[in-house]
């Protein structure tokens, strides 16, 4: 009798309990997969090519390289990819400090300036220009990951300080070749290819001073890309210099074979008029000889008695030898003023 009141007094389960009781069921399970999907939203792997920080209320705990991440959800923690410690990022390094006044930089269209060079004073009063790129790498994600922002703009900064240190402290042909002298000169070269090993060496050091204060940017450069330039008005000097050079070594390579060929040509002329002079003293000597033999033969071999007669014979001998190359012959007796004219030899 109870019973059958009871079964009669409870209400029928009709659809639209039984759409409640459905609705409550999905949204159970809804919200147990929502949950679920919360709880592992940092639950994720990280690339070869990235490294993950994990940050608790926004406060760096751990970096993560590559692999798998296990962190709380958000808000309790947050997962952050960065690029890996092995991936090398360049920096275009625009100094922008090209253009100064009474400078002209315009090289005309077949040589256009860099927009970003910048002007550096060498060590030797000279000017260059230098455009430039920084290859760099993440040294420590947590260091990076604070300074993200500014890392571009103090990367440009050290740069341009270390540089300016740097081209003080060298000449003008350790960044390029001007003279023609240094132009293949081995010290010269190591020093241009040296420069940019000075440059990276001067940024990672301003770099790990900054680490040191509790400053660090957490990144390393690894390369420096520069090109040096002259500024136009001192290019175009040192070409005219080295055209003024090319033009005095043209001329001192001309003078010196005009010189050479003039000093064997008095040397041969030398030799000639010694050669020359030589055979004519040799044959006076010898003629000489010839004429004064007979007195020499006469003066060595006759006495002094006979000595007299010998020499009125040579006379005689030669003065008939002259006499018969003449014409006609008149002789005059000095004593008795006669005059007797004698024939010529042989009529």
């Amino acid at each position: 009798m109870i019973a059958a009141l009871q079964s009669s007094a409870a209400p029928p389960d009709g659809p639209v309990v039984q759409s409640v009781r459905v609705g409550f069921r999905v949204l159970h399970v809804a919200t147990l997969l929502l949950a679920i999907g919360w709880a592992t939203a940092n639950i994720r792997p990280v690339p070869p090519s990235n490294q993950a920080v994990v940050l608790r209320f926004g406060q760096v705990v751990r970096v993560q390289p590559a692999g798998l991440v296990l962190a709380w959800p958000r808000p309790l923690e947050r997962v952050v990819l960065l690029p890996s410690g092995a991936q090398q990022m360049v920096l275009k390094i625009a100094a922008r400090t090209a253009q100064v006044p009474g400078i002209a930089l315009d090289f005309g269209a077949a040589s256009p300036m860099p927009e970003d060079a910048g002007s550096y004073l060498t060590g030797d009063g000279g000017v260059v220009l230098l455009d430039a790129s920084l290859t760099w790498r993440i040294s420590d994600a947590a260091a990076y990951y604070l300074s993200e922002a500014h890392v571009a703009a103090a990367l440009r900064r050290l740069f341009l300080a270390s540089t300016v240190a740097v081209s003080a402290g060298r000449p003008l042909d350790d960044f390029l070749a001007v003279r023609p002298e240094h132009a293949t000169d081995a010290a010269s070269e190591a020093a241009r290819q040296a420069l940019r090993g000075d440059l990276v060496a001067a940024v990672n050091a301003r770099l790990s001073a900054l680490a040191a204060a509790g400053a660090g940017l957490g990144v390393e450069v690894t390369r420096a890309d520069v090109t040096a330039l002259l500024p136009p008005a001192a290019k175009i000097a040192f070409d005219a210099v080295l055209e003024a050079g090319q033009r005095a070594d043209q001329g001192i390579a001309t003078a010196r074979t005009e010189a050479e060929r003039s000093r064997q040509q008095a040397q041969r002329e030398s030799g000639r008029l010694l050669a020359e002079a030589r055979a004519a003293a040799a044959e006076r000597v010898a003629t000489a000889r010839t004429d004064v033999a007979a007195i020499v033969a006469l003066e060595s071999h006759a006495d002094a008695a006979s000595r007299p007669s010998l020499l009125d014979q040579v006379y005689r001998e030669r003065i008939a030898r002259i006499l018969r190359q003449a014409g006609s012959v008149t002789t005059v007796d000095p004593l008795g003023g006669g005059r007797l004219i004698l024939p010529a030899p042989g009529k």
